[in-house]
């Protein structure tokens, strides 16, 4: 009975599974492959930075009468920083504005119709909003499922000798169909670790809240903080507030600027520390008042409860951030394996179903 779930649900659900992966390994690199399909974001690294406040200033000008809502700073020198407006009426994304380091825009695109972005939103919601974005997350669980039927039917039964070392290994010299079949079993086995992560993670970014309820029931997990603002008669600049946050946490790299939407807004700034267990990803929160320039409140991701770490790792262990740049490529390779598996069980499906054909001709 599981063996015919687990074909028939991989037959039906396999090539969005397999979209899914394709598409997630292309975003593994996704700021490089911007910039190599995008060359003119480049800049001489060599050019003097200017302040913050000139990059959303310029960005500003480019696209008047639209305010800015987020900076995303230069990761390094000569690559672009991105400031993102509210969409355009018919965009499916916010509008950004690409500025060098030395204040030049160099592109003004709405969010999910240039090429990387695109493959973003085909990855995120297959290009069909939030209904197809829940269609993706149901595919994620889908993907668990699999994972665990798949090691449940490939754990070698009985007593007979070599039972471990034939469910291990890909034989090449016993036909084809034997071939595909030890290449379905083998890969899936080696790259399962890797695939449950990838597909817990995903499911935990679609469905935020229930997977958050769910490690809240083993694990302590703080709120948020959502602290208020004072309104004052003058705002601060950002170049002021990120040299405030930056007193909270010393040494760590700003990744980006949540600029406020209201009078009683804070700014929100995402840093990376020198110890975080990833390389670009900010988990690390400050809000600081946009008039006194004061911080109201701190999130550090590396002393948080148990169950705030869990839902930190997430994001980072999806994409790969998390285990540097040899996780990255493991995460891009096992994007490809939903590919690999559907493509040699529907082989293995398909062969099987010839001689029943022929049998009923005859």
């Amino acid at each position: 009975m599981l063996f015919k779930l687990h074909k028939y649900a991989g037959l039906i659900s396999g090539l969005l599974l397999a979209l899914s992966g394709v598409t997630g390994s292309l975003l593994v690199f996704h700021d490089t492959l911007d910039e190599w399909l995008t060359p003119a974001l480049l800049s001489d690294p060599d050019a003097a930075p200017v302040s913050l406040a000139t990059v959303l200033a310029a960005a500003d000008a480019a696209v008047p009468g639209k305010s800015p809502r987020r900076l995303n700073p230069s990761r390094e020198p000569g690559h672009p920083h991105e400031v993102r407006f509210e969409a355009r009426a018919g965009a499916p994304g916010p509008l950004q504005v690409s500025v060098t380091p030395a204040g030049e825009v160099r592109a003004i695109r709405d969010w999910g119709r240039y090429p990387a972005s695109w493959v973003y939103r085909l990855h995120y919601n297959l290009l069909a909003g939030t209904v197809g974005h829940y269609v993706v997350g149901v595919g994620g669980l889908l993907l668990l499922f699999f994972c665990l039927s798949g090691l449940y039917l490939w754990w070698p039964r009985g007593r007979r000798a070599g039972r471990w070392r034939r469910a291990l290994t890909l034989r090449r010299d016993a036909g084809r169909f034997r071939f595909y079949f030890d290449l379905h079993r083998t890969a899936g086995f080696y790259l399962l670790p890797v695939l449950m992560v990838v597909a817990f993670s995903g499911v935990s970014l679609v469905f935020p809240g229930a997977v958050r309820a769910l490690v809240g029931t083993v694990l302590p997990l703080d709120a948020p903080p959502v602290p208020p603002v004072e309104p004052g008669s003058r705002a601060l600049d950002v170049d002021q507030v990120v040299a405030v946050g930056r007193h909270a946490f010393p040494g760590a790299v700003l990744t980006r600027v949540d600029l406020p939407d209201a009078p009683s807004d804070p700014y929100r700034l995402a840093f990376n520390q020198p110890d975080a267990p990833w390389s670009n990803y900010g988990a690390t929160r400050v809000w600081v008042d946009q008039y006194q320039g004061t911080i109201l409140a701190t999130y550090d991701p590396l002393t948080a409860s148990a169950g705030n770490q869990v839902m930190s790792w997430q994001f980072p262990l999806h994409n790969g951030d998390a285990l540097g740049l040899a996780g990255r490529w493991l995460i891009l390779a096992s994007g490809l394996l939903p590919a690999l598996l559907f493509a040699t069980g529907f082989y293995l499906w398909w062969r099987k179903r010839r001689p029943r054909r022929r049998r009923r001709r005859h």
